[in-house]
């Protein structure tokens, strides 16, 4: 199948030279014209990104570099590129320290040399877009296979972190965050440094009993762990740092990062109200001075408590009552899963992956499962 012509954006308010440019190249590139910065701007929102842009240094209004710089922040993975009849060093300096230019082009170029640095841009795009690509499939595969341990090794600890994400995603909406997926991918992992506690020590701590000193620093030790193990991931060290203080009192703290204040008190607003976020647990911690941001409690008592709370399922869904064996991947669980004899397998609110779905096909076929399960899946899949 012949690969679709490469989406080019030529900006020059020369009508002359823009249809001349347009007519030469169109044979080799998915040309689309603009007279103006303005206009091409308006391009850029109306197709989105393009693989790389021409732009006219000197234009009435907006300059080629503003038009650069703007597409830059719109579309940072467009290669761009300057072309002037104005051939000064300070021009192209500037161009290129402002615009992040990958070629500068003086008029008049023959449209053979134009066309060679245009096919050089698109090969560019491609390996920037192809590494971005390659790097968000890692990075979420390693996340993926990191929750499912937690979810395997501590189903009762991944079930809070669960809710807890959930408020986070509604959160970072609320306070406009820059990078909300830190704070949402922080509150997922939280308790990750758990599956280094023996399961009997997490079962007490959970359930409120007395532990010995040495019990007590492995449950302290938890975010650290965590940590650890979310830093040896590429690109994950803001959540690393998120989980590594989700327990620091801000007063005589070294600089706390944002996500990691916002964890300590939805961890906290979890731990109080047993997943539920109430008026009487804000209260409490606004108590304790000194140990949560001032700023950040009230943020999430504006959102969780004030009806803002959008974590609502994509797409139309059902609930269905089913046999272990009719368990699917993609399923959501309702209610928790079990053994017969009153073990837990996985928590309520949980998604069965791939990975999950085997482990219950092994589960199912040395033992049994509480049944009918309920779950909750997308409706076009039926029952």
């Amino acid at each position: 199948m012949t690969e679709p012509l490469a989406p080019v954006l030529i900006v020059d308010d020369d009508a002359t030279l823009l249809a001349g440019l347009v007519r030469q190249l169109s044979g080799r590139f998915d040309i689309v014209a603009a007279g103006s910065g303005e206009a091409a701007l308006a391009k850029v929102r109306e197709r989105g990104m393009f693989a790389a842009v021409l732009c006219d240094m000197r234009m009435p209004g907006m300059d080629g570099v503003e038009v650069l710089r703007r597409m830059a922040e719109l579309t940072p993975d467009t290669v761009r590129m300057m072309l002037t009849g104005n051939s000064d060093q300070k021009t192209a300096i500037e161009a290129i320290n402002r615009g992040n230019i990958f070629r500068f082009f003086a008029k008049p170029t023959p449209a053979a040399v134009l066309a060679e640095g245009i096919e050089a841009a698109v090969r560019q795009h491609r390996l920037i877009t192809a590494e971005r690509q390659l790097l968000e499939e890692t990075l979420a595969g390693s996340v993926a296979l990191l929750t499912d341990v937690l979810a395997l090794v501590a189903p009762d600890t991944f079930r809070r972190s669960r809710g807890v994400c959930a408020w986070a995603r509604d959160i970072a909406r609320h306070m406009k965050l820059d990078k909300p997926w830190v704070v949402e991918m922080a509150a997922e992992l939280a308790h990750l440094g758990a599956i280094a506690v023996p399961p009997d020590i997490l079962a007490r701590h959970q359930a409120g009993q007395r532990l010995s000193p040495m019990e007590e620093a492995m449950i302290g030790r938890i975010p650290e762990v965590g940590a650890a193990l979310i830093g040896k991931v590429p690109r994950l060290g803001p959540v690393a740092e998120a989980v590594k203080f989700q327990a620091t009192w801000v007063r005589g703290a070294a600089a706390i990062p944002l996500a990691g204040r916002i964890l300590h008190v939805l961890l906290q607003l979890d731990e109080i109200g047993s997943g539920t976020p109430s008026r009487e647990a804000v209260t409490a911690m606004e108590q304790q001075q000194g140990r949560f941001d001032p700023a950040v409690l009230a943020a999430a008592a504006a959102c969780l408590l004030g009806g803002a709370s959008q974590s609502l399922g994509q797409g139309a869904e059902i609930r269905v009552d089913v046999p272990a064996a009719g368990i699917r991947a993609g399923d959501r669980l309702e209610t928790d899963l079990k053994l017969e004899n009153g073990r837990l397998v996985l928590a309520a609110g949980e998604t069965i992956t791939d990975l999950l779905f085997l482990r219950l096909q092994n589960i199912h076929a040395t033992t049994r499962l509480q049944e009918p399960i309920r779950v909750r899946r997308q409706a076009s899949g039926g029952k």
